[in-house]
């Protein structure tokens, strides 16, 4: 049974079985009422006839009130089910939908009070009470069976509706809508009165009613004590399953969520942040809910992040810049910066198909780049058939140059294990030259108000440019500034003197060394 279907059929029957509990108790247990009502109650066929007509047209005016919006509801779920994004709906109907189930409850409530004020001006007599017995009817029946009876129809629309809300509001969205809240706390009230003060009330009064009766004269006592026994066991009877009933409902709107918030957290516990919750209520359980998906969108958004920043840094770097962080701003650093460029490239990627240049490239870069990762490095920028690579920022590293130089020939390495398979391929084999260059440099963000790249600038930079173009003219693969081989220590690298080179802006020649092994 579709969920509209089911709600109308908890108005009906909910409606139906407070009517006939709240009217029984008015005719037959409250002493008072009984002698006093005679005048428009007399359990006659007629007065029951006339009951059941009343109940009959009050409960179908309720099904039609809610159906005329259930049914327009259902035609925007359709079209919401078709493909209509959930927040094209038209802002009427959003607020239909985030409060469908008070709205139910609101109309079981306003049938209940035409019910109260028909039966309580002396049905069909038409005003043959008093004032005293229209309030005490009126009072009765809208207010202790109509509260707590809409009470009861929204506790149960609540729970049926639960799973059709996130249909309208897939990421929660009713939360900004300025509609009405059940609360959690206004829930909790409210079952606590209508579970222990409203029955202690009703049993008062009717005590209160028998003791007023057994004073009348000509009143049978034992006919009233009769009578005083069966009002105790109507009232404890009824309140008993009501009040299971309602604790039960209302301890199941609050305990489904946190149920399924607490699965959600396990799994968030055990490192997985793919959970979602869907937000079902619209009261403080379902903000728990929005809000703890939209905390688990931020870390995964997060862990994204960490995860792109680690292809270009290592982990541990990584790991490090987010949970410490970095300047990035301007500032004068010492660092080393290694420069590598794939020769003739410009001829090879001539003579391919474009697929299969990229694909190369990509192939190259990912050996390349996962040897200065390891390295402690981080590959600051592409430029097609190059790579600038730095040491030492934003993480500062005591043994850049170290790093670097280790990097450099491990990426020698790398290239011949990526020729091996250039030729499995039957492709065209890569040579590679790499400059490395220590220094002071500038590292900081670079760039217009909405686009930034973290970079450095300085000799060192230009210097290692300039060294890798040397390579190709030299004929070897990895060359090195005397700044850098300056901060090597001991024979963790195997150097040879070269000659000394003038950088263009400097006027003081460099010593350059060739790397012979690391």
């Amino acid at each position: 049974m579709r969920a509209y279907h089911r709600i109308y059929l908890t108005l009906v029957v909910s409606n139906i079985i407070g009517a006939f509990l709240i009217f029984f108790f008015l005719a037959y247990i409250d002493l008072e009422t009984f002698h006093a009502n005679i005048a428009f109650w007399r359990g006659s066929n007629a007065d029951w006839l006339t009951f059941t007509a009343v109940i009959l047209i009050l409960n179908l005016l309720a099904v039609l009130l809610a159906h005329a919006i259930g049914r327009r509801l259902a035609a925007w779920e359709r079209q919401v089910k078709a493909g209509l994004p959930a927040d094209h709906l038209p802002q009427r109907w959003q607020h239909w939908a985030a409060t469908y189930p008070l709205v139910v409850a609101l109309i079981s409530l306003g049938v209940w009070l035409l019910a109260g004020f028909f039966f309580a001006q002396g049905g069909l007599t038409v005003v043959s009470t008093s004032l005293e017995i229209f309030l005490r009817t009126f009072i009765g029946v809208s207010l202790v069976g109509g509260v707590t009876t809409a009470t009861l129809v929204f506790l149960l629309a609540d729970a049926i509706w639960q799973d059709q809300l996130p249909i309208f509001f897939p990421t929660g969205a009713f939360l900004t809508l300025d509609v009405p809240r059940i609360s959690a706390r206004l829930r909790l009230v409210a079952t606590f009165l209508l579970t222990g003060f409203v029955p202690l009330v009703i049993l008062a009064v009717s005590a209160r009613n028998g003791i007023l009766s057994s004073m009348a004269t000509g009143v049978d006592p034992y006919e009233l004590l009769d009578r005083l026994q069966l009002t105790v066991l109507f009232i404890v009877g009824v309140a008993l399953v009501s009040n299971i009933l309602l604790s039960w409902l209302t301890a199941r709107s609050l305990l489904r969520p946190l149920t399924t918030l607490s699965q959600a957290m396990t799994q968030v516990a055990q490192g997985d942040l793919s959970p979602r919750v869907p937000v079902q209520a619209n009261d403080e359980l379902g903000q728990l809910s929005h809000h703890f998906n939209h905390t688990l969108a931020q870390l995964a958004q997060s862990q994204k992040m960490r995860d792109l920043f680690g292809r270009y840094v290592s982990r541990e770097v990584a790991e490090r810049v987010i949970t410490e962080g970095a300047d990035l701003g301007g500032e004068t650093v010492a660092a080393t910066a290694l420069f590598a460029d794939i020769r003739d490239f410009t001829t090879l990627s001539e003579r391919l198909p474009p697929q299969q240049v990229v694909n190369i490239l990509n192939r190259y870069y990912t050996h390349m780049v996962d040897v200065i990762v390891s390295a402690g490095g981080m590959v600051n920028k592409f430029g097609g058939d190059s790579l600038l690579a730095i040491f030492g920022v934003p993480i500062r590293q005591p043994d850049h140059a170290l790093r670097a130089v280790h990097a450099a020939w491990q990426m020698t390495r790398a290239l011949a294990a990526f020729n091996a398979e250039q030729m499995a391929l039957g492709l065209p084999q890569l040579t590679i030259g790499i400059g490395i260059s220590s220094g002071e440099m500038v590292a900081g963000n670079i760039g217009g108000e909405t686009r930034l790249e973290y970079t450095v600038i300085g000799d060192p930079v230009n210097l290692a440019s300039r060294l890798q173009s040397l390579t190709k003219e030299w004929g070897t693969p990895v060359l090195l500034s005397e700044d850098t081989e300056s901060l090597l220590e001991g024979d963790t690298a195997v150097l040879r003197p070269r000659d000394r080179v003038t950088v263009k802006g400097k006027a003081k020649p460099t010593l350059v060394y060739e790397l012979l092994a690391a």
